[in-house]
């Protein structure tokens, strides 16, 4: 059983059991030294105790917690299988599945068998924050290494708690069908509709939707936030919106924008990464526009109630390597956070495609982004979510009328009596 990675807004793009994984999954011969356990601590500790008597002798044994999924698969393939021959270490996982309670639950528990865990940005600052967290050595992730050590890592990267190890975004795509005289070649074109006509799928929540208004109307990514946090600025952004209102439709699954977009139905969608990236291998039509995306991260993080913080770190230098970062990359179009991985991720090792340009973080992909800031979402939002419902149910209110009018035209026409041939 795979569990969905629910709480999160990408959450459905990893819990899908792409076959692009799956295929060089099936490639390892052994997985006799991870062990993965999806119900509750108790049933780690039974499969734990199985996989000790499998690995023949008392080896060390690393408890990690992560999502699961084609995700957790990747991660399988490119960071737990070479870490435990590496290391002889045994990887015993515990799919938490993206579940903020039972994380929690795991973390509060002094008698937790979990080292190290794989949290989202948001996550990992409440979690920090909370004291939960065990502080990262930040001198230990690149000691002996040949690398430019902790600059290496993209900023924000390093945190007082984790380590960000993959970027994840909203990015727009759209269908060359709609543009085949010009292809949009910035964010501007979102608001374009003049020359970039068609349909908007946008995400039926304030959050990132405002963001890439005010990125499409000009604003730089590093005044996003204190822009929308003025009267001023929230006023630019729903006037940026206005200006595109009946060109606008709104998704509230995640698989929604890719459909409409390959279908027709919409030109232009924004999307998470991992759906681009397979709706554009499905359809060569689809194009993908990296220029103001909005970023977000997940990161390696230890328990304070962890009982083995030396091998943790271990892992969490070994598992933020260029050469893991690459190969987790190669199997899921994640954008590696650090710079020297980037250039080692080469072609997918399945179908062969080049990667780079389905990573969010590669040079030319990461020009114009905007990190995410779910802290500044967290704080007193109330006005600013209300408008844009209020907006919301303006724009589907109008496209609920076009479509009825549609619909009586068409039975109109089918009404009409055909007239006799002269």
């Amino acid at each position: 059983m795979w569990v969905r990675r629910a709480d999160s807004p990408y959450g459905n793009d990893l819990d899908r059991k792409s076959p692009l994984v799956f295929m060089h999954h099936a490639r390892l011969k052994s997985q006799k030294r991870i062990v993965r356990s999806h119900g509750t601590v108790a049933s780690l500790g039974i499969a734990l105790a199985l996989s000790l008597t499998d690995a023949a002798g008392a080896q060390e044994t690393l408890n990690v917690a992560t999502w699961g999924g084609a995700y957790g698969r990747a991660q399988e393939v490119a960071v737990f299988e070479p870490f435990a021959k590496k290391t002889g270490t045994v990887i015993a996982t515990e799919i938490y599945g993206g579940n903020r309670s039972k994380l929690d639950a795991l973390l509060e528990n002094s008698e937790t068998p979990v080292d190290v865990v794989d949290v989202s940005a948001a996550a990992l600052d409440a979690l920090c924050n909370s004291g939960l967290l065990a502080p990262i050595d930040a001198d230990a992730l690149t000691a002996g290494a040949n690398t430019n050590g902790e600059d290496d890592f993209f900023p924000g990267a390093v945190s007082k708690c984790g380590v960000a190890s993959m970027a994840w975004s909203t990015a727009l795509a759209y269908n060359r069908k709609a543009f085949r005289t010009a292809e949009p070649t910035t964010i501007k074109a979102l608001l374009d509709t003049a020359v970039f006509k068609g349909k908007r799928a946008l995400p039926n929540n304030p959050q990132r939707t405002l963001e890439l208004a005010l990125l499409a109307d000009g604003v730089p990514p590093a005044s996003i936030y204190t822009e929308l946090g003025t009267t001023e600025g929230a006023d630019r952004a729903f006037a940026a919106l206005n200006r595109i209102k009946d060109h606008v439709l709104l998704w509230d699954k995640t698989d929604q924008p890719m459909t409409w977009l390959v279908e027709g139905k919409a030109a232009m969608a924004a999307g998470y990464s991992g759906r681009l990236f397979r709706a554009a291998l499905g359809d060569r039509n689809i194009g993908i526009l990296w220029d103001g995306q909005i970023y977000d991260l997940d990161a390696w993080a230890i328990p304070k109630s962890s009982k083995n913080k030396d091998e943790a770190m271990r892992f969490i230098r070994f598992a933020t390597s260029p050469k893991q970062l690459a190969a987790q990359a190669r199997l899921t179009a994640y954008g590696p956070m650090r710079a020297s991985a980037i250039t080692q991720v080469g072609k997918h090792p399945v179908i062969g495609v080049d990667m780079q340009s389905f990573l969010p973080t590669a040079t030319a992909n990461f020009q114009n982004a905007l990190r995410f800031d779910e802290a500044w979402w967290g704080q007193d939002r109330i006005e600013l979510n209300q408008r844009f419902a209020a907006w919301a149910a303006e724009v589907r209110a109008a496209e609920a009328a076009r479509a009825a009018e549609r619909k009586a035209k068409a039975n109109a026409a089918k009404d009409t009596p055909a007239k006799a041939a002269p």
